[in-house]
């Protein structure tokens, strides 16, 4: 079986391409355009959808007939079977049965082949394309400079065959992102790899291109010292909003890997993850302890500490914790309660005579045992949940059946929850997830942490949010705790941590009977912090730098009890900041204050990363 990547061929047409920067070959002609075969399979992969739904009509009819023969055995008829002694006297039929199957697997595994032929991948300087197509021909290409992240992803059977897919986030919306699929795992390591770097260059150049021309160069004069770099594309503030203006020189993601900004030095409000990955850089072989150091000095205010091994991994959730979380979640529950409800049912029914009943009840059952399992896999996909220290974010491996590797870019997230179903009250458990500044669909994983214990929560939140800037007598852990478990807090100093938090009026409790005690808001030197949630407890976290915008609502039933609220936008994601029904006069001043102090964060957060570019000129 060939080998992909081992077959490079010219391109169809045969036709030279020059890359953006104009390099041709010594004696004045293009170099070919070299594409690379993804692996033979591949064909074959993308059609299990056919395949499986060949699978599920045959196990359909095959149900009928069970069904149909079980009512006959009830009511005492045989079985009838007059089609297969049929099928026994005609046997042209079942070879010619047989030969159609094997020619529709002929034709089948031809069309695979001829398919297989025509994908491919190709790179250079400036972008990667991605060919396919039998009878309908489609390119897809995606510029290095607007790649966002590459993640590795294995599916079960792709996972059993040794195979990987490279999935292409661009900035640009989900159309422009592109799935390369399938490679080797080996292959489709090393071609990530070639990508981080080959990104990371492009999009440093892009950086430098705009120091250069703040500084007042020529583009001319910069070509010279610099040839095919100032040419790149520059980065488009639009594809990350928190950039903000370009003269911060904010660089976004590249290629799983995000570059940070290390020409800027920390600032105040960068969070702890961020500033971490500024003092560490690149970590050497056997630097863990400098890790661990550098971690726990700046967490301090969490009042946790990480251990962090040779590898870098500071969290490693346990499979069996994966698995009880996801069946003591609602939907798992009520999915299986369902079930066994017509299960019992259908028990009665047959007891007291109805089998009529009875067969269908105990069919319909199929479809609940399908939704309680879709569920309970959903959930598995986090199953070996591993978090590591890397360069520019944290790199998160999962899964069970199939897995995952993606890199979170501290640097891009905009707002960050802490959620405790019901059920996981007695174990301590909590759910950490993010809103991310990206183009990614939104089938996209946005956790931090699936499953984890007070203290790898709060580290979590530590690393992606930025200090909270408190009051001496206040600690980051302290408010935390105190937005968690509200007065249930066993914080020596909750109480004063309490003061900071501003609760609902009375006169909500009609609309939000349950909750009207429990929902407050903070605000501290650098957070907005809001505690939602009885049955199920949540805490929002929105950086002042990362506010979108703010909108005021009040609809007629809010305005005849005379409340109001105030939604803190964010980027798209399981997080939508609101704070929810004040009075009138608090929600207005509210919303006049929080605007006043985002918009003063985040000029003082871009001030810093000007000042700082403009000192090394």
């Amino acid at each position: 079986m060939a080998e992909e990547g081992s077959n490079d061929e010219p391109a169809d047409h045969g036709a030279a391409e020059p890359d953006h920067g104009g390099v041709t070959a010594d004696h004045g002609a293009a170099a070919p355009e070299v594409w690379h075969r993804v692996h033979p399979l591949t064909p074959i992969l993308e059609s299990l959808g056919v395949l499986v739904g060949i699978f599920i009509a045959a196990a359909y009819g095959l149900q009928n007939f069970m069904q149909t023969a079980i009512e006959d055995l009830a009511r005492g008829d045989g079985v009838d079977l007059g089609f297969a002694g049929w099928l026994r006297s005609h046997p042209l039929v079942i070879l010619g049965v047989v030969g159609g199957l094997i020619l529709i697997l002929l034709i089948t595994a031809l069309f695979s082949w001829m398919a297989w032929k025509v994908m491919g991948y190709r790179i250079d300087s400036e972008a990667i394309y991605y060919r396919r197509g039998l009878l309908s021909k489609k390119l897809r290409k995606a510029r290095l400079d607007r790649v966002q992240s590459i993640d590795l992803q294995q599916k079960l059977l792709p996972r059993i065959l040794g195979m990987a897919e490279l999935v292409f986030d661009v900035a640009g919306g989900t159309d422009s992102n592109i799935s390369l699929k399938y490679l080797s795992k080996k292959r489709a390591e090393t071609l990530r790899d070639e990508l981080l770097s080959a990104v990371r260059a492009k999009k440093q150049g892009a950086q430098q291109g705009t120091t250069t021309s703040t500084a007042g160069q020529s583009a001319e004069v910069a070509s010279t010292s610099a040839p095919g770099i100032v040419n790149a594309p520059a980065v488009d503030p639009s594809a990350d909003p928190s950039a903000g203006s370009s003269e911060t020189g904010a660089v976004s993601g590249i290629a799983g890997e995000p570059a940070l900004d290390r020409t800027v030095p920390e600032r105040r409000d960068d969070s702890i993850g961020v500033r971490l990955s500024k003092r560490l850089g690149s970590l050497a072989d056997g630097a863990s302890h400098e890790a661990e150091s550098s971690i726990n000095e700046l967490l301090a205010p969490y009042q946790v500490s990480a251990n962090v091994n040779e590898e870098g991994e500071i969290i490693r959730v346990p499979v069996h914790r994966v698995v009880v979380s996801s069946l003591l979640k609602s939907e798992t529950i009520i999915s299986l309660l369902v079930v066994l409800l017509v299960i019992g049912v259908s028990i009665a029914l047959l007891v007291v005579g109805l089998t009529e009943a009875f067969i269908p009840m105990i069919v319909a059952v199929i479809p609940g045992l399908f939704t309680a399992f879709s569920a309970f896999r959903k959930n598995l996909d986090n199953a070996n949940f591993v978090v590591k220290l890397g360069e520019n974010g944290l790199a998160v491996n999962h899964g069970l059946v199939s897995t995952s590797r993606k890199v979170i870019p501290l640097d891009r997230l905009q707002a960050v929850c802490l959620h405790q179903p019901l059920l996981w009250r007695k174990a301590g458990w909590w759910k950490v997830e993010f809103n991310i500044a990206s183009a990614g669909g939104s089938g996209e994983s946005n956790i931090l942490l699936p499953v984890g214990d007070i203290d790898q929560a709060l580290l979590m939140v530590g690393l992606a949010l930025p200090e909270p800037q408190l009051p001496d007598d206040i600690s980051a852990a302290t408010l935390v705790r105190s937005a968690m478990y509200d007065r249930k807090s066993e914080d020596p100093q909750a109480g004063r941590a309490e003061e900071l938090f501003h609760g609902q009026p009375r006169s909500s409790r009609l609309i939000d009977p349950l909750v009207w005690k429990r929902r407050a808001y903070a605000v501290t030197g650098s957070l907005l912090v809001l505690r939602m949630g009885v049955l199920d407890r949540r805490v929002d976290f929105v950086p002042h730098v990362r506010v979108q915008s703010m909108s005021y609502h009040q609809g007629p039933l809010m305005r005849s009890l005379g409340l109001g609220t105030v939604a803190v936008h964010s980027t798209a994601g399981p997080i939508d900041p609101r704070v929810t029904h004040q009075s009138v006069d608090e929600a207005k001043q509210f919303f006049s204050e929080h605007s006043e102090r985002t918009r003063l964060a985040r000029q003082r957060y871009d001030e810093e990363a000007r000042t700082a570019k403009e000192g090394r000129l």
